[in-house]
């Protein structure tokens, strides 16, 4: 046998098992199945005695079920698939997050539509804003009806993220608990792609998050979604955000799997290509006015239109106490 590597992560565990007797005059017999070894999904299975229940893939929102099945029947079972003629998982987690951005393309490709659409607005916008300068809530209701008139929905950059999270759950959990993915490196300085690729140790904590280690791919992760928010946040009142989210992201993610960085980088910049290449061969939007009667409230415009009747109801109610 080999001598480990000098820089090998040593775990010591024990088990015990207590037994609870009410008579001690009896003798009582049991018998128990031990599984000492590695934590591997496949042999785990094969036991055949729910052994894979230990391997812990997350949930989402409290949310268990959502999150085991992707990691169990489809991410993991992908991996292995990939790895069986692709041997390098940082190759494979590369391949793995075009096969996301291409399921998720239909999707975006709106988004981005909507967005530009929403670019467009803008001056439209920034009119309501200088008229109705001394009357936020008149703002907010004229922009509303804005979106409404030309058929646009404020939220919907933030569906793809959404639809995401369990997916990013389930690979967090993958990369931490996959036998698989332990010890496997990809190049330069990512030696293992189910721990943090640390660069380089700060001599302090930063506050809040604990982190005290700096990741390349987290590095190259925040960069890439500086690049992404500045090419689709054209609001100036949102101006902030193209800063703060990116920096909040990449301290975030510095203690994060090496492997889930790689996969977000690699997503990033998929998707900054595919904004690219829509922005330059995609159909030119146009602002076109949608008729009365086939337009739709978004759930920005109900939450206000709810929260407007709120307050004339409780105005009502004062002064008919007066």
């Amino acid at each position: 046998m080999s001598p480990p590597p000098h820089d090998a992560i040593w775990k010591v565990y024990d088990a015990t098992v207590r037994f609870h007797f009410n008579d001690t005059s009896k003798i009582y017999t049991n018998n128990f199945m031990w599984y000492l070894g590695p934590a591997d999904y496949k042999i785990l299975r094969d036991y055949n005695s729910n052994l894979t229940e230990i391997v812990d893939f997350g949930s989402f929102f409290g949310i268990r079920f959502i999150v085991r099945p992707i990691a169990e029947y489809f991410l993991l079972p992908l991996f292995v698939f990939l790895y069986s003629f692709i041997p390098n998982y940082g190759i494979v987690i590369i391949i793995f997050s075009l096969i996301i951005k291409i399921i998720l393309h239909p999707l975006t490709k709106n988004t981005y539509k909507s967005m530009k659409k929403m670019q467009m607005l803008q001056p439209k916008i920034a009119e309501l804003k200088e008229k109705y300068k001394d009357d936020p809530t008149k703002v907010q209701k004229e922009t509303m009806a804005l979106y409404s008139t030309y058929g646009i929905n404020p939220a919907g950059g933030c569906l793809p993220m959404i639809l995401q999270m369990p997916i990013f759950i389930a690979l967090f959990g993958v990369f931490q608990t996959a036998i698989q993915l332990r010890g496997e490196g990809f190049i330069f300085w990512i030696h293992d792609l189910s721990r943090p690729d640390v660069l380089f140790t700060l001599p302090f904590t930063i506050p809040l998050f604990g982190v005290s280690e700096v990741s390349g791919l987290a590095l190259l992760m925040g960069v890439t979604t500086f690049i992404q928010q500045k090419m689709t946040t054209k609001d100036p009142s949102q101006k902030a955000l193209v800063y703060i989210m990116p920096i909040f992201l990449t301290i975030l993610f510095m203690t994060f799997p090496s492997g889930l960085n790689l996969y977000y980088f690699m997503f990033n910049l998929f998707s900054i290509a595919q904004q690219q290449y829509v922005n330059k061969f995609g159909a030119q939007e146009e602002l076109v006015a949608i008729p009365a009667d086939k337009r739709k409230k978004g759930f920005m415009a109900k939450l206000t239109e709810a929260a407007e009747k709120s307050a004339q109801s409780q105005q009502s109610q004062k002064k008919k106490k007066k």
